[in-house]
C-alpha cells in the first residue's frame, strides 16, 4: 500500500516537475501520463544516509528516489536580504505573510500564482480557509535552497550538495531532478555554462 501512495505521490510531483523543467514558455511538455507514471515506478529509494551520493539504480535501470533526513529543512528556501526563510511544507497562509504583497496575481484553475518582486513565484491551492503551497521557483541569486544553491551555482555545485540528480533531463532545457520518498522534488535548470537559471521546489498531493 505504502508502495503505491509513494507512486501516486511521485507521479502528480513528476507531473509539476516536467512542466517546470521539460518546457520553455512557448513550447509544451511532450511527456504524457503514461511515460510519467512508468518512470515512477522504476524509482528506487535511496537513504541519505546511506549513500544518498549513490548513483546506482534498480534492476530495471530506474531512478533515485531520496529518504530525506528532514524533509522542512530539505525544502527550505531563504531571502537573507529580506530576513525570509520558509519550507513549502509550512502552513501556506503563513508563507504568503511571510512574503508580503505581490507584483502580480493569477488564477488558472484550482491554483493560484503570486509572482514576487524578488524574482520568485509561489503557486498554491485553496480549500476553504486551507492554503497550501504547491510550488516555488526563483529566477533570482536573493533566493537560495538549504544547501546553498541559488542561480549561479554550478552543476558540480548542486551534486556536491545534492548527491547524483535522481534524473538528469537534456532535451529542451537541462535539468536536474531530485525526488524523494515523501512526494516532495526539487530541480534545477542550467544554461550553456552549466550554471543555474531557477530552480523549482514542487509539493506532491496524495
Amino acid at each position: 500500500m505504502k508502495k503505491k501512495l509513494i507512486t501516486l505521490i511521485l507521479t502528480m510531483t513528476m507531473g509539476l516537475s516536467v512542466v517546470a523543467c521539460a518546457k520553455t514558455e512557448s513550447t509544451g511538455s511532450n511527456n504524457n501520463d503514461s511515460e510519467v507514471f512508468s518512470e515512477a515506478e522504476s524509482f528506487e529509494t535511496i537513504s541519505e544516509d546511506n549513500g544518498s551520493n549513490e548513483t546506482e539504480g534498480n534492476e530495471e535501470g530506474g531512478a533515485r528516489v531520496i529518504d530525506a533526513d528532514d524533509n522542512m529543512l530539505e525544502t527550505t528556501v531563504e531571502n537573507p536580504n529580506e530576513g525570509i526563510s520558509f519550507s513549502i511544507l509550512d502552513d501556506g497562509k503563513t508563507v504568503l505573510e511571510k512574503l508580503g504583497d505581490p507584483a502580480s496575481e493569477t488564477e488558472s484553475g484550482d491554483f493560484f500564482t503570486n509572482t514576487y518582486y524578488s524574482s520568485a513565484e509561489v503557486t498554491y491551492s485553496k480549500d476553504g480557509d486551507k492554503v497550501e503551497i504547491i510550488e516555488f521557483k526563483s529566477y533570482s541569486d536573493a533566493w537560495k535552497t538549504s544547501k546553498g544553491i541559488t542561480i549561479g551555482s554550478t552543476y558540480d555545485e548542486i551534486v556536491n550538495a545534492y548527491g547524483e540528480p535522481s534524473t538528469e533531463s537534456k532535451e529542451g532545457e537541462h535539468c536536474l531532478n531530485y525526488f524523494y520518498e515523501d512526494g516532495f522534488s526539487i530541480s534545477f535548470t542550467l544554461n550553456d555554462n552549466n550554471e543555474v537559471t531557477y530552480f523549482v521546489m514542487v509539493l506532491g498531493r496524495g
